[in-house]
């Protein structure tokens, strides 16, 4: 992912959610993600001989022309049109890839109220975002296909399923957020990774003291504030699962929460401990990946969808990643990936769901994930990956990961970024800002009348 495409993806997310809201539930980077029942994933056991059945994409007896939709921002993330032509050929189908970048939301809302769908969709994979897309009546239900148990089960957890049953295949990786650093700025200062807060603010002191910025903040793009309590959070729902159900039934919220604020004031702390760079409020996302890349600045917070555009620019840079310490084996926060849908009501929905079964097959995930170098969205695929995404992978196969809360809230958050630029600015408080942002929620909810509003 790039910086361009999480700034329009993080909108476009929010903006999903609150339309899903009016629709009686949340949208776009909120879902609930309802965990699945036992009678929708398959059994490990049964997973080899499953996955080998499905991994046979069966020809059409008669060709035909499949439409598939995707946004613009998606299509640059992997091979899709090396893997669209590598279906084809194996299936004797035609696919019309058709590429949108304005108002893509609309124009997919749009088709499904006049009913001119495609084959196949790539769209949001939360729960509130399937939900806008009418999945009883519209999608096919995937849940007793075999490649489902492939899956990641944090992924299945948390997405692409609506009212227990699955309707999506994740299309893209799982970016990871957690601390970006230059591993060469550590060396030369004799600093290890730190494992606990205490420990990354003394190494942050040991930084200042050398001359360099500990911490570079984008305040002028501000997107990238979010991603502290976005990977904070992660480590609340390790001890809180149902924390996000009593927030989105409105039993607590996010000012109730000590540990959130005092994420908040973590957070604000380090532009007071000097910590930060001082140009912060005319700081952008590639400045930050300029001055980590160049050892000016040891590290930045935010996620590894950072790597291929820093990697790209600087690939000799000595940049690696740790979690975002809040203690001792910390956990990290995860995005939601895409994820392609097939429409039952479609003219072709067995070649429909021939396509997703080709896109699930271990040589197809392959290809994408060596071209993206993300972290997969699916088990037992071995791609190549990015030094940052690799050091944090064993977090995530460890079960140490947990997605960003403005994924699992029933409706938006709102201008979240404008909060965080407040506090960074001094003219708000943590608990300031933390009531700002549950006022945000409490308006979206009480629009879409959802209960206990």
């Amino acid at each position: 992912m790039h910086a361009k495409q999480i700034k329009s993806g993080l909108a476009v997310a929010m903006s999903v959610l609150t339309a899903a809201a009016l629709a009686a539930c949340g949208g776009g980077e909120s879902g609930s993600g309802a965990s699945p029942s036992s009678s929708t994933s398959p059994s490990p056991s049964a997973s080899a001989s499953a996955s080998a059945k499905s991994s046979e994409t069966a020809p059409a007896a008669k060709p035909v022309t499949l439409s598939v939709i995707m946004h613009a921002d998606w299509a640059k993330g992997g091979p899709w049109e090396k893997i669209m032509k590598g279906y084809e050929e194996k299936s004797g189908n035609k696919v019309d890839l058709q590429i949108v970048s304005d108002n893509f939301e609309q124009m997919v809302l749009t088709k499904i109220a006049t009913e001119d769908i495609p084959d196949v969709l790539f769209f949001f994979s939360q729960s509130s975002a399937i939900k806008k897309l009418n999945p009883e009546k519209n999608l096919v239900d995937l849940s007793g296909e075999s490649y489902i148990s492939r899956i990641n089960p944090t992924i299945l957890k948390y997405y692409l399923q609506d009212g227990g049953k699955v309707y999506g295949i994740p299309t893209s990786g799982m970016n990871v957020s957690g601390v970006l650093y230059n591993k060469k700025v550590f060396s030369d200062l004799g600093l290890s990774v730190p494992r606990t807060y205490d420990e990354l603010l003394a190494d942050a002191e040991k930084i200042k003291a050398a001359g360099i910025t500990p911490f570079y903040e984008a305040g002028k793009d501000g997107w990238p504030l979010q991603v502290f309590t976005f990977s904070g959070f992660a480590n609340l729902l390790a001890k809180q699962p149902d924390l996000m159900d009593k927030i989105n039934a409105h039993q607590t919220t996010f000012d109730q929460i000590p540990e959130f604020v005092d994420m908040l004031q973590k957070q604000a702390d380090l532009v007071k401990k000097g910590y930060a760079n001082k140009n912060l409020f005319s700081g952008t996302y590639d400045l930050s990946l300029d001055e980590l890349a160049t050892g000016k600045s040891a590290m930045v917070i935010n996620a590894d969808w950072a790597l291929p555009t820093l990697l790209a620019k600087y690939p000799d840079a000595p940049v690696g990643m740790f979690p975002q310490p809040f203690e001792a084996d910390s956990y990290v926060g995860i995005s939601d990936p895409q994820a392609a849908f097939a429409f039952k009501n479609s003219k072709n929905v067995e070649q429909a769901k021939d396509l997703l079964a080709y896109i699930a097959e271990p040589e197809t995930l392959k290809m994408y994930y060596d071209a993206a170098k993300t972290m997969p969205s699916w088990l037992g695929v071995d791609a190549a990956l990015n030094g940052g995404t690799a050091d944090l992978q064993p977090v995530v196969e460890a079960g140490r990961a947990a997605p960003f809360f403005n994924g699992l809230t029933a409706v938006s958050v709102g201008d979240y970024t404008k909060e965080l630029q407040a506090l960074y600015g001094g003219d708000k408080t943590a608990a300031e800002v933390a009531k700002a942002l549950q006022k945000n929620i409490d308006t979206a909810a009480k629009a879409a009348g959802l209960a206990g509003w």
